[in-house]
């Protein structure tokens, strides 16, 4: 090989070994509660992000194809099928999961079915705590020392917390913690635990909203980037229209300024209703949904988001 070749040939390696760490550096201070788009009520559906080019922070959509091959007489939950009338087996289940089974919903769509759980409890007599656990659906056992300063503690980061205590750890959100007795800062079990499966995923107690492709609708405090408990969901009604915007859309694909051969994964689905990047939904007449902003910012589903309560009064009332 000649000085000149091994000397290219350095310089190529050298830009891809660049490259490769700007990617990298780009990804990893990336911050996503800057992105549009219900992110993470697409991390709890398992979709995929695409992004216009690799070093993106921002994904432009989410291939949640696999959805579409599901069968509405099967229950799903951790990419497993469950036929109908078969129990919820212990791998998949959360603490709370008692009695779970898969069964016909009133919809014909199947749904899992649990026992209703209830874990009140008094509050713990004076210089008592109740001794909790990730590992146990409701509260843990009164403990009462005769010394308070027999109480264990746990030191988490700096911070001290004491037995029976929640507490989180810093880039592990989905992880459930409580403090106990022999805690020496490892964050396993029985300390610490996840979910087997996400607590706010409508696979498990909404499918019916993925089948009938309603949307995640969240409150105005919440964030859509971060939040994937959705407490309702906006689904498609009578009264429904889109409000187009379609000269606000920064998608490239659209063949003609109608955006009639714009490819189906740069679409928002909702219902039996297509939309556009930047297409809105009318604000429904619905009470329940009146002041659910929603708009196509992220295919495949629109980002809803409840106004504000000052916007909402300023809405006229319909009749």
């Amino acid at each position: 090989m000649s000085r000149r070749s091994f000397r290219s040939l350095t310089q190529i390696c050298t830009y891809l070994t660049f490259i490769g760490f700007t990617v990298a550096v780009d990804q990893e201070t990336c911050d996503q509660t800057k992105c549009p788009g219900p992110l993470g009520y697409y991390k709890v559906l398992g979709c995929t992000p695409v992004y216009k080019k690799e070093s993106d922070c921002c994904a432009t959509k989410y291939n949640c194809d696999h959805l579409k091959e599901r069968s509405p007489t099967k229950c799903y939950v951790n990419g497993k099928e469950y036929e109908i009338g078969e129990k919820l087996r212990e791998e998949d289940a959360n603490p709370c999961d008692i009695g779970c089974f898969c069964a016909k919903g009133s919809d014909e769509i199947a749904v899992f079915v649990c026992a209703v759980v209830d874990c009140f409890q008094r509050p713990p007599k004076p210089n008592c705590y109740r001794r909790n656990s990730p590992l146990r659906c409701c509260y843990g056992e009164e403990i009462c020392p005769e010394n308070p300063e027999d109480r264990a503690i746990c030191n988490v980061s700096g911070t001290v917390y004491k037995d029976g205590e929640y507490f989180n750890v810093e880039g592990e959100p989905d992880l459930n913690c409580v403090c106990q007795p022999g805690y020496e800062g490892k964050n396993i079990e029985p300390f610490c635990a996840k979910p087997k499966h996400p607590y706010c995923s409508p696979d498990f107690r909404k499918p019916y909203t993925i089948f009938k492709k309603c949307a995640p609708a969240y409150y105005s405090h919440e964030t859509p980037q971060t939040d994937d408990c959705s407490l309702f969901s906006r689904c498609q009604s009578s009264d429904d229209f889109i409000i187009s915007n379609g000269s606000n859309s920064t998608d490239e694909n659209t063949d003609g300024e109608d955006g009639k051969n714009l490819d189906e994964t740069d679409l928002c689905h909702f219902g039996n209703m297509t939309m556009r990047r930047g297409d809105e939904l009318n604000l429904s007449t619905d009470v329940s949904v009146r002041c659910v902003k929603c708009v196509c910012e992220v295919p495949p589903t629109p980002t809803c988001q409840r106004l504000s309560d000052e916007e909402c009064d300023r809405l006229p009332i319909q009749y």
